[in-house]
């Protein structure tokens, strides 16, 4: 120990004073500076940019509080998949991070998400996830009280209450998102999850999507994958669960299970089969319903199961009687004999279980519940018209029965246009289909 005389004294404690007061103000004077000269805007661009491997713009960039930041005005665009550029992919009006540990929270208000088409939107978030593993984060919440998705061709929605959790798994992370889909009657309750399995060779990636509760959205949702509103009308509904799975960069297999509901009969079938009529409202109980690879015919239904419930309605006289010629349905007296001078039956309910095979095979069975016989599939004023066929039909007797061929001798072709290819996404055996649609002349 030694004496402290006071000139040293007080040259401690202006050291003290110093260190306390002046350097912390030089230190925020110093930071204050930095983040609100013109050009911090752009670096924090430029260092988001590479994080996120975009490209992004602000407006402006706010420090509430230590461990949060604000970023308004945000886009973010990526490289087109195609090699044509930058595109849009994503913007806010405002988002909130709030960094914890290996955890980050985003909340964002005015979130607006686009694609150009629903498969470059699919490529798009792969490479977002490829880069998971770059992430300073474990795990990645986000918020936002509405979202507009865009997806090219006209296919727009509008979500609330979303809510979404990403895991960055350096073997398989997940994106899981809940929200609410906002469409006119109904706010339906429902979820998405993304996986991308990167211990498989080749990598896997999955798309679960789930309606949970409320009133089942419009089947215009599903127009992301096929022209659903094309095929079963403008008043149809979906319930259920669509799963896609891709493996490498084949083409996406897909699964689906629920109901079809609302479906118009009149849309399934007189929209591409002209000559034939068949009206009303019906529901489609899917059990099961598998599309994918076909060896050797390409991509198609590999197989599907449900069942087909009608009220009231009508068949027209042609369909019904190709039902009989070239898919062996019975037909009573009463569905057989119609006046020549009518076009249609009108019917009072409907009800057949079908079970379409991988072979082209099909099963069908009545389904019109207590009163009828149990192979009754259509009745009216209280009477069984027709019932189902006897063994099983197969699917070149479902193509020669829209298409018209009945007035052709037997053995003649069936013509190979638009329609008809439509209809060989159905499951036919690999050795037929490699002789084409034209050689169909059997059931």
């Amino acid at each position: 120990m030694f004496p402290l005389s006071r000139p040293f004294r007080q040259g401690l404690a202006t050291a003290a004073l110093v260190a306390a007061t002046v350097l912390p103000t030089v230190f925020v004077a110093a930071y204050a500076w930095r983040i609100n000269r013109p050009g911090h805007i752009r670096d924090v661009e430029i260092v988001l940019g590479r994080q996120l491997g975009l490209q992004v713009t602000l407006d402006a960039v706010l420090y509430p509080q230590p461990g949060e930041v604000v970023y308004r005005g945000i886009v973010l665009r990526q490289e087109e998949p195609r090699g044509k550029g930058l595109v849009e992919i994503a913007r806010a009006g405002m988002v909130r991070l709030v960094r914890s540990d290996r955890e980050l929270t985003i909340h964002a208000e005015g979130l607006a998400l686009r694609g150009e088409s629903p498969k470059l939107a699919m490529a798009q978030i792969g490479t977002l996830i490829q880069r998971s593993g770059e992430l300073a984060f474990d795990h990645v919440s986000l918020t936002a009280p509405t979202c507009q998705v865009d997806l090219g061709d006209g296919l727009g929605f509008s979500v609330q209450d979303v809510a979404g959790a990403f895991s960055a798994d350096q073997a398989k992370p997940m994106l899981r998102v809940a929200y609410r889909l906002v469409e006119p009657g109904s706010k339906t309750r429902c979820e998405l999850t993304l996986t991308r399995d990167r211990a498989s060779d080749p990598v896997g990636t999955s798309l679960v999507l789930k309606t949970l509760e409320g009133l089942p959205p419009p089947a215009r949702v599903l127009n992301v994958f096929f022209d659903a509103t094309g095929w079963m009308g403008e008043r149809a509904k979906v319930d259920g669960v669509l799963t896609l799975r891709q493996s490498g960069s084949r083409e996406w297999e897909g699964d689906f299970t629920g109901d079809l509901l609302d479906v118009d009969l009149g849309t399934l079938v007189g929209r591409r089969f002209p000559r034939h009529r068949l009206a009303g409202p019906a529901r489609v109980a899917v059990h099961k319903a598998r599309w994918g690879d076909r060896p050797g015919q390409g991509p198609g239904w590999l197989e599907a199961k449900g069942k087909l419930s009608a009220g009231q309605g009508a068949v027209g006289v042609d369909l019904l009687a190709a039902l009989s010629r070239e898919m062996k349905f019975r037909l009573t007296p009463r569905a057989s004999r119609v006046d020549p001078r009518r076009t249609e039956v009108e019917f009072g309910s409907l009800g057949l279980e079908f079970d379409i095979q991988a072979n082209g095979e099909i099963q069908l069975a009545g389904a019109l519940g207590d009163g009828f016989p149990p192979d009754a599939v259509l009745a009216g004023g209280g009477n069984a018209l027709a019932y189902a066929p006897q063994g099983a039909a197969n699917v070149y007797g479902l193509i020669k029965t829209l298409f018209p061929v009945a007035d052709s001798p037997p053995g003649s072709l069936v013509p190979l246009t638009t329609e008809s290819r439509v209809l060989l996404c159905l499951p036919i055996a690999p050795d037929i289909a490699s002789k084409g649609v034209r050689s169909m002349d059997a059931n």
